[in-house]
C-alpha cells in the first residue's frame, strides 16, 4: 500500500511539474511578444533654417547634397543648405492602428481587414489560421488545429467568410458572413451579420446570428437567434480593452458567456488575453483563459 501511495505522489508530482512547464512557456512567450509591442518607435525629423518642421522617414541621403524624406504620402528633397538639425525623435501619439480592427476576440466588427492585407492568427498555439483579403470588402479565413497526438480528421477545421459594406457619413457600418467549425464530417457554425458604430480605437457592435449544426449532408439550423454585443476602447498606443458578450436564447434558458480583456499590439502584431464567464439559470462558472497572437502583413 505504501508503494502504491509513492507511486500516486509521484504521478501527481510530475503532472503538477508538466502544467507548470505548460505555464512558464506560455510565460516567456506573452513576455516575448509583450516586449516587442511596447518597444518605443521613432521617427526623422527635419528643422529647417526657415523655422519649418517636417517629420517623417528618411529614404535617401546624398552627404553634403540633399536630403530625401518621406512625410505621409509626400515625399520632400532639401539642401543641406536649408537644413538646421535632423533628429531621431519619439513618435506621438497614435503612431499606427490596431492591426486586428476587423474583430474583437471571436466576434466580428463590421470593419474589414483592408485590401491586400492578410494575417495568420493562433488561439493557444493550438489552432493557427490565416486569413486574407480577397478585395475591399471581402475577407475569408482558413484554420486547422495542431492538436497533439490526434489524427488528420480529427483535427477541427475552420472556414469563414465576411462582407463589409461600405461606411456612410456617421452612421452604423454593416457585416455580413458566415463560419463553420469541425469535420469533414459535420460541424457547426453561426450565420451572422454585423453592425458598428464608432472608428476603429473605440466603437460598439451589435452581431444578431443563426447558429447551426451539420451532419453529412443533413443541415439543422438552431429555433433561437444568438447575440454578440461587442465592445472596445483603445486606451494607450498600444492597449485596447475589448469586451464580447454572447447571449443564446432559447424557449428554457438563456445562457451568456461573458468574454473580457485586453488587447496588446503594435504596427503588425498584436496579443489577445481574455477570461470568459458563463451564466445561466441553472448557475455560473469560469472558462479557460484564453491567449490569441496575430501578425497582419
Amino acid at each position: 500500500m505504501m508503494s502504491i501511495g509513492r507511486y500516486q505522489l509521484g504521478d501527481t508530482f510530475l503532472k503538477r511539474i508538466n502544467s507548470l512547464n505548460l505555464v512558464m512557456r506560455y510565460y516567456f512567450i506573452i513576455l516575448f511578444f509583450l516586449s516587442i509591442l511596447f518597444s518605443v518607435e521613432y521617427q526623422d525629423v527635419i528643422y529647417l533654417k526657415d523655422g519649418s518642421i517636417v517629420k517623417g522617414t528618411i529614404i535617401e541621403t546624398k552627404p553634403n547634397k540633399y536630403i530625401k524624406i518621406k512625410s505621409d504620402d509626400n515625399i520632400f528633397v532639401y539642401n543641406m543648405e536649408e537644413i538646421d538639425v535632423i533628429k531621431k525623435e519619439e513618435i506621438e501619439g497614435y503612431a499606427y492602428k490596431d492591426p486586428n480592427s476587423s474583430r474583437y476576440f471571436f466576434a466580428p466588427t463590421a470593419i474589414p481587414i483592408g485590401k491586400d492585407n492578410s494575417y495568420i492568427r493562433t488561439t493557444w498555439l493550438f489552432f493557427p489560421s490565416y486569413g486574407s483579403a480577397l478585395s475591399k470588402n471581402i475577407s475569408t479565413e482558413i484554420g486547422i488545429s495542431v492538436l497533439p497526438g490526434a489524427p488528420l480528421e480529427d483535427q477541427l477545421k475552420q472556414f469563414s467568410y465576411k462582407y463589409s459594406l461600405e461606411k456612410k457619413d456617421n452612421q452604423w457600418r454593416s457585416s455580413f458572413g458566415f463560419l463553420y467549425l469541425g469535420g469533414f464530417e459535420g460541424g457547426g457554425g453561426f450565420i451572422f451579420g454585423s453592425f458598428t458604430t464608432g472608428n476603429e480605437d473605440k466603437n460598439f457592435s451589435v452581431t444578431p446570428g443563426l447558429a447551426y449544426m451539420r451532419n453529412k449532408e443533413e443541415v439543422k439550423f438552431a429555433e433561437n437567434l444568438t447575440l454578440v454585443l461587442s465592445a472596445k476602447n483603445r486606451v494607450s498606443k498600444s492597449l485596447s480593452l475589448i469586451s464580447e458578450n454572447w447571449f443564446f436564447f432559447s424557449s428554457d434558458d438563456t445562457m451568456v458567456i461573458s468574454n473580457s480583456g485586453f488587447r496588446f499590439f503594435g504596427k503588425q502584431l498584436s496579443v489577445d488575453f481574455s477570461w470568459p464567464f458563463f451564466f445561466s439559470v441553472e448557475g455560473s462558472g469560469i472558462g479557460f483563459p484564453l491567449f490569441t497572437f496575430s501578425y497582419k502583413f
